[in-house]
């Protein structure tokens, strides 16, 4: 197994801090203390705490497309692509918590930045629902199939990871089923 240079235990500790504690209250201090460096070797490899912001935002957003696309681009029929685009999302989630709550504060407390990346997660699932109303499944405008989609996913993410609903087996699919009814 591969040993984490500085740079990568920096991004880890700040991925972790700012999705517990927020961007904004996280201190390069903090980040220091979490990897057990001085503040001036954090700025060895970064210029600024806002680089840090702004590379793992890139980083995560980056993989959470190219998980996305996977689905989206399944060479199977629509529908099992829509479900399985589904269970991509709720799987990075799961798998990723801080990256996926990190990814959403950015969203919220940095939104004109966002713009700044191409493609992002949304990129990916819009693609899927414009192929959706191309073959007369999705009968609602994307912006709104978007947020059903995502919204209904994010929500369902923060509940589980809140313990208010319990990631039962076939979560992701019966979840999906409604998002597919609620669409189509």
């Amino acid at each position: 197994m591969r040993r984490k240079g500085t740079r990568e235990k920096i991004l880890d500790a700040s991925l972790k801090l700012f999705s517990e504690k927020g961007i904004r209250e996280t201190t390069i201090k903090d980040i220091a203390r979490e990897v057990g460096i001085t503040e001036g070797a954090i700025y060895r490899h970064f210029k600024s705490k806002d680089e840090i912001v702004l590379g793992l935002f890139g980083l995560y957003s980056e993989e959470f497309y190219n998980r996305l696309l996977s689905g989206v681009r399944s060479p199977i029929s629509y529908k099992e692509k829509f479900y399985l685009t589904a269970h991509n999302f709720l799987s990075f989630c799961f798998e990723n918590p801080s990256a996926f709550k990190y990814l959403d504060l950015f969203h919220y407390l940095r939104a004109q930045d966002v713009k700044n990346f191409s493609p992002l997660p949304k990129d990916a699932i819009l693609e899927l629902i414009e192929e959706g109303i191309k073959a007369g499944f999705v009968n609602i405008e994307k912006e709104y199939a978007l947020a059903v989609f995502v919204g209904t996913l994010e929500r369902v993410f923060l509940l589980v990871e809140a313990g208010l609903l319990d990631r039962k087996e076939g979560l992701e699919e019966e979840i999906a089923g409604i998002i597919w009814k609620a669409v189509s």
